[in-house]
């Protein structure tokens, strides 16, 4: 289910059709499907939280069955169903049934008729994923077979056939300029583009953290290689093993191995000969790779510790097992002395951005005080720990490893330093708890473009490092609910984890895949992966709902748009983390404690479209609400706060997130977030669409994205570059033909616009090349048409402003625009094109339409009643509207005509919205246009009170 409907406004509001006159009609009753019964497919421990998710399309029946199946036999007769409201469009409720707790492996939660997929109860389900978790890492492994990494059998969930290899980049690397060779082998591919980073080094230290925490744990302590070593301590060392290679050429310097090739193993991008033209380079320098590498060498020379003192080396093995401890510690020290004395070096790419070099040297001095006793590295942390202030962070892992660094330290540190960091961890589990309360699903409401699962495990396992401190059960409940969200309790029925569950994501972006980008191919399993989920927004469809999520093939997307499937090293971390931990903590009580109070923003909710200055509403009874990201005071009237925030200026389509927070009794903070989606501008000569700029702006630009030359018709090449030319940002269109009947197709990938209201598509360009000839297409999902006429035409040497006239293809739906530009040479010569901008616009005519008899429901309001707009369209010229608007507290809403057969616009014709407004007072107006003239907007209605 990739469909999510747009909630206008809190409580499911809906648009009603009005009869002639202006009366109002009830929708017409309907029956309500269950849409979705979403569990963990991973499963649930016996003693554990349990709960799952019922979506809805409507309101639940109230003789609406619920029972929950072992097989064929009812296992519970009957469940509670709660009413969690209106969530991202949908009715959902939610089923607790913790109390269930005999083991079994068929269980399936059935609401209404429907089943959801099958679940385990089990003594300890988490145990049960570990060696998928090594596993994952294993499989990321460079420079060796994969079957030499992943013996037959190694994991209970097997990976896909076709991504075993063999050893890949053998080769790796030589110098930025080739000239010099480096032994650089080894290490884990980052994710499925087989690069390697620096920023990214820690997470070879958070498994050895892992196997330190947890290694007394026998289902922690497993060998499933069989060589006589804990593969957590197996792991840890083949990470490091590269580090001390990076140091060994560069003395602590760290730099990147980038380069991905196409869609084929690694063993097949490169040669695996030193010294040949294809040899990987290195690039991308920074000494925040230098001061993780020195943090996960400490961990693991004490990971390693720790397994020799428990006999877990076998005798045979010790001293060479001790002489890679000395070696490992060695390279920690050398490592931390370099980044500690090139603190103004460049920090480098994936690498940490909150506090700076700081913050990645924490993580190292932390590690190094642990393992060698040397006071000086704790007092060098808590130095920066002191003067470390909390804020809400957008992700933890690499973006922050401070969290992760203070739990480690916490321990023996100083009475002190004790004390700030129980100070700063309860603060982020505070915007933790009350920002997974945000929905029933236990998710941080963090949603962007790049997947919301990465910053929700890593708070996830910060919030399980936190129970293990302080033992606050709130925050092993929320560890529980946050993994059923990636095991498949949310609205799409998918678990995150590949080959975790029957309807586990199958189209993981990973060159690994060698048929990703073929219509063919049915997907991967990578066992244990997680990929990054749910966006703000389809990266294919800037109109889409929010959140998004479609677990698609890679050959779908445009300008490689896969990240939603895209796993990491570093994404993987924290459910690393999590799975361990809570194999260890067993039947630890999670029931205990007060959940922080209420706090929903009503308005705007996600997906909204907003416009100028936006208000936001919160319902709250806490003290000194706030609105962030400065945390400006917020107005309070009876139990509303309200807060204004601009979004003039920001381009069309944009997705940001706005933070709400409040004080509860105690002093501790609770957080609500929302997101909104900026619209884009009305139609009108003033207000022309820029789809590419070719300088990172415009719908398309905005992407990051160059065009590509996607086909070549009788030979000959061609390329798109971004460049400056006459001191303008621009696209450079080139093309080498073979012949003069050649042509080069080049397109903004697969991208579609929605230029619905616009006449013509407008490009500002030069071409130097007087053989240079150009066609323009524009097509739509059923036709295609020439909008430069059927000859290509010459461009001008100058600066040239070109209009061409969509309304002459009448054929054409706007709203599904795709832009090719065919570049075809008079004579067998190169040729370039200049394009310095790419947009939809309008000519003025005629005269401006008006908006009259603008009014509300009268009376005292309330949240359940029915509030219509009316507002009375006329146009002297005849022009419809292209749209009749309600901006409401800047939420905009599409207002429909009362009386759809009434087309004469000359004599008015009357619009209307129609809604449950939240509580709170609002203002309004109502704009329109008729995409000749600038936009028309009615004066501002204020002091609207709904109670």
């Amino acid at each position: 289910m990739n469909r999510r409907r747009t909630q206008f406004l809190l409580g499911g509001a809906v648009v009603v059709a009005l009869a002639a006159g202006g009366v109002t009609t009830a929708p017409p009753a309907f029956a309500a499907t269950v849409e979705q019964v979403a569990v963990s497919q991973a499963g649930y421990s016996a003693s554990g939280f349990k709960t799952g998710s019922v979506i809805v399309d409507g309101t639940l029946p109230a003789n609406a069955s619920c029972r929950i199946l072992a097989g064929s036999t009812v296992a519970v007769p009957s469940c509670t169903v709660t009413d969690a409201g209106m969530v991202w469009g949908d009715h959902v409720y939610t089923v607790d049934f913790s109390s269930l707790d005999t083991l079994g492996e068929e269980y399936v939660l059935e609401v209404d008729g429907v089943a959801s997929p099958h679940f385990a109860i089990r003594d300890n389900v988490w145990a049960g994923y570990l060696d998928e978790m090594t596993a994952f890492y294993r499989l990321q492994r460079s420079g060796v077979a994969t079957a030499d990494a992943y013996p037959s059998g190694y994991s209970s969930i097997a990976p896909s056939a076709k991504i075993f290899h063999g050893p890949g980049h053998l080769d790796d690397a030589a110098s930025e300029d080739g000239t010099i060779h480096y032994d650089l082998t080894g290490g884990w591919y980052d994710a499925g583009d087989y690069g390697i980073y620096g920023g990214n080094q820690w997470v070879g230290g958070n498994i050895a953290i892992s196997y330190l925490r947890y290694g007394d744990t026998p289902a922690v302590d497993f060998d499933n290689d069989a060589n006589g070593v804990p593969d957590l301590v197996d792991e840890a060392r083949f990470g490091s093993e590269y580090l001390l290679r990076m140091l060994d050429a560069f003395d602590g310097a760290f730099w990147d191995v980038k380069g991905s090739g196409g869609f084929q193993h690694p063993d097949k991008h490169t040669d695996g000969i030193v010294g040949t033209n294809d040899d990987r380079r290195i690039s991308g320098y920074g000494v925040g790779g230098s001061a993780k590498a020195a943090g996960t060498l400490a961990a693991t020379a004490r990971a390693v510790d720790k397994a020799l003192a428990d006999g877990a080396i076998p005798a045979a093995d010790v001293a060479e097992w001790q002489s890679f401890s000395a070696e490992a510690r060695a390279g920690a020290e050398a490592f931390y002395t370099y980044a500690d004395t090139h603190r103004t070096d460049p920090l480098g790419g994936y690498s940490t951005t909150r506090g700076g070099i700081d913050n990645s040297l924490l993580f190292a001095e932390v590690e190094l005080h642990l393992l060698t006793g040397d006071t000086a590295y704790r007092d060098a942390a808590e130095t920066t720990i002191a003067a470390t202030g909390f804020t809400v962070l957008s992700s933890t892992n690499y973006w922050d490893l401070a969290p992760l660094s203070m739990a480690e330290l916490y321990p023996v540190a100083t009475p002190n330093a004790q004390a700030q960091i129980h100070d700063y961890l309860t603060k982020q589990l505070d915007y933790f708890l009350s920002s997974t309360d945000d929905t029933p699903y236990g998710v941080v409401d963090q949603f962007k473009n790049f997947g919301v699962n990465e910053p929700h495990v890593s708070y996830v396992a910060d919030a399980l490092r936190y129970f293990e401190l302080f033992g606050d059960e709130r925050a092993l409940k929320a560890v529980q609910r946050g993994l059923y969200w990636v095991f498949g309790n949310n609205p799409w029925g998918t678990s995150w984890v590949s080959g975790v569950g029957a309807k586990s994501v199958t189209f993981l972006h990973t060159r690994l895949d060698e048929d990703a980008q073929k219509q063919t191919g049915t997907g991967v399993v990578v066992p244990g992966a997680l990929v990054s989920g749910p966006n703000a927004k389809d990266p294919l469809d800037v109109r889409s709902a929010s959140p998004w999520y479609q677990d698609r093939p890679g050959w779908q997307d445009t300008g490689q748009q896969w990240r939603y499937n895209e796993y990491s090293v570093s994404i993987q971390a924290g459910l690393f983390s999590a799975l361990f931990g809570l194999t260890a903590i067993g039947d630890a009580a999670w029931s205990g404690g007060t959940d922080p109070a209420a706090l929903d923003i009503t308005s705007p909710r996600i997906g909204d479209y907003v416009t100028g200055d936006v208000t936001v509403f919160t319902e709250t009874g806490l003290v000194d609400p706030a609105l962030g990201p400065d945390w400006t005071p917020m107005t309070t009237s009876a139990g509303v706060a309200t807060g204004t925030f601009s979004v003039s200026g920001a381009a069309p389509y944009s997705n940001a997130r706005v933070d709400v927070r409040g004080t509860q009794s105690d002093g501790s903070l609770a957080y609500s977030s929302t997101h909104y989606t900026v619209a884009p501008p009305l139609p009108t000569p003033q207000t022309p669409l820029l789809y590419d700029g070719f300088g990172k702006d415009g719908l398309f630009g905005a992407q990051g994205y160059t065009w590509v030359n996607w086909y070549n018709n009788h030979a000959g090449v061609g390329s798109v570059t971004n460049t400056t030319v006459d001191g303008r940002t621009v696209g450079r269109f080139f093309q080498n033909p073979a012949t003069s009947a050649s042509q080069a197709k080049f397109q903004p990938w697969h991208d579609v616009v929605d230029a619905s209201g616009y006449q013509y598509l407008t490009v500002t360009m030069r071409s130097p090349s007087p053989n240079l000839r150009l066609r323009i297409e524009v097509a739509d999902a059923d036709s295609n048409h020439r909008v430069t006429g059927n000859a290509p035409i010459a461009i001008a040497d100058g600066w040239t402003t070109y209009s061409f006239d969509l309304a002459a293809f009448p054929g054409l739906d706007r709203s599904q625009a795709k832009i090719v530009f065919w570049l075809q040479q008079t004579a067998d010569t190169d040729g370039e094109l200049f394009v310095d901008e790419v947009s939809f616009t309008n000519q003025a005519t005629g005269t401006p339409p008006t908006l009259t008899a603008i009014s509300h429901t009268a009376g005292p309001l309330t949240t359940s009643d029915d509030v219509t707009v009316h507002a009375t369209y006329t146009d002297a010229d005849g022009q419809a509207p292209q749209k009749v608007q309600l901006v409401l507290d800047g939420v905009v809403h599409d207002m429909v005509p009362v009386d759809p057969s009434d087309t004469v616009v000359t004599d008015g014709v009357v619009y209307a919205f129609t809604g449950r407004w939240v509580k709170g007072v609002h203002s309004y107006s109502v704009r329109t246009t008729d995409t000749t003239s600038a936009v028309v907007t009615s004066s501002t209605t204020t002091g609207v009170a709904v109670q």
